[in-house]
């Protein structure tokens, strides 16, 4: 998303988005959306700084840590970005929202809080059943 410094009024501005997920190129990083990515924020002026607070809303393909299965996750990721401009100036904020959805990628995806995982053993998934294995 590009922004014309110079477009935005002196109360603010509010804009709404979608962004395909190709667009943001993220499969290079491993983050898989599975629609597209909401974006909404109030774009800001105040002297020479550009203020833009988002919100971007989106479902987020993961590998479970535990047990391996693949599955969806609803994120909402906030952020306030804030660039030192010249009212001549464009600002395209597309590679800062990627930096944030990146960021919010979970360091350990679970599928569900009470995930059993695999058994050590022989490899079945305790959630979908307890195995013969002994512990």
């Amino acid at each position: 998303m590009k922004i014309r410094v110079h477009q935005v009024p002196a109360e603010g501005l509010t804009e709404q988005r979608r962004y395909d997920p190709e667009e943001m190129d993220l499969a290079r990083f491993d983050v898989h959306p599975t629609d597209p990515i909401a974006l909404s924020c109030f774009i800001a002026k105040a002297d020479r700084e550009l203020i833009v607070q988002a919100t971007l809303r989106y479902g987020l393909q993961m590998a479970c840590a535990k047990c391996l299965e693949t599955f969806v996750s609803p994120m909402t990721t906030a952020a306030t970005l804030n660039y030192h401009v010249a009212p001549t100036d464009v600002v395209d904020i597309t590679d800062d929202l990627r930096q944030e959805i990146i960021l919010s990628y979970p360091m350990i995806p679970v599928c569900q809080p009470d995930c059993r995982g695999l058994c050590v053993r022989c490899g079945q998934n305790r959630n979908h059943g307890l195995c013969s294995c002994v512990e």
